[in-house]
Parts: C-alpha cells; sequence; structure tokens
C-alpha cells in the first residue's frame, strides 16, 4: 500500500542534483517543523523550474516511503524519503507572514475582511 503524505519544513542544504531512472533529478533535504526529522525529497524535472535555497520555508506532498542505511558514522540509520507530486517554496512569497509589533497597529474592524 502507498502512502502519500504533506510535509511542511526548512531546507537544510543546497539541493543536490543526481540521475535516477535516466531522468536528471533534484535531492532537497528538510528538516520537518511537524516532528523535527529530516526528509529527503526528490523534484523530477517537471518541477525543475522551481528555485529552492537552503533556509527556505516549503510544503510538498507525495509518496512516502523509508530505507535503512548506515549513516556516516556507521551506524544505521532509517531514511524518511518522499517523491514529490506537487512542491512549494513559500520563501517566494514575501512576507506574508509578518507580524506588527504593535497589537492596536494590526486591529481591525469587521469591513477589513473580504468575506
Amino acid at each position: 500500500m502507498d502512502e502519500y503524505i504533506t510535509v511542511a519544513g526548512i531546507v537544510q542544504f543546497p539541493p543536490r542534483e543526481r540521475k535516477a531512472g535516466g531522468k536528471d533529478v533534484r535531492d532537497v533535504a528538510i528538516r520537518s517543523i511537524a516532528n523535527n526529522k529530516m526528509i529527503n525529497i526528490t523534484l523530477w524535472p517537471e518541477k525543475g523550474n522551481i528555485t529552492v535555497n537552503k533556509g527556505d520555508f516549503v510544503v510538498a506532498d507525495g509518496k512516502y516511503t523509508q530505507s535503512m542505511g548506515q549513516n556516516k558514522n556507521g551506524e544505521q540509520q532509517t531514511y524518511h524519503n518522499l517523491s514529490a507530486i506537487t512542491f512549494h517554496n513559500l520563501a517566494s512569497l514575501g512576507d506574508v507572514g509578518t507580524v506588527k509589533a504593535d497589537p492596536k497597529e494590526s486591529a481591525s474592524s469587521a469591513d477589513d475582511f473580504p468575506f
């Protein structure tokens, strides 16, 4: 049974390019904000136009798998992998989440809402 998940996190390293199945893919390692685990996200060529940098906040969903292997210290480690179906770099949205320091400045009336 395939498992599909959505993750949000911070990019930990610059993306790494490699070949997979004869295609150029990019791997993006993020630290999940939900559980603080490292997740390796594979971006396929159709997502190649997305710019990703270390420190960016991203959201992705896709097929999730786990694998076991040895880390650089020779210890057994579980690797969390996601083959991205959708991938969004929220850093490109700018300061949409900025909170004003003075709560009086951010107070609004019901007329300010579009619904």
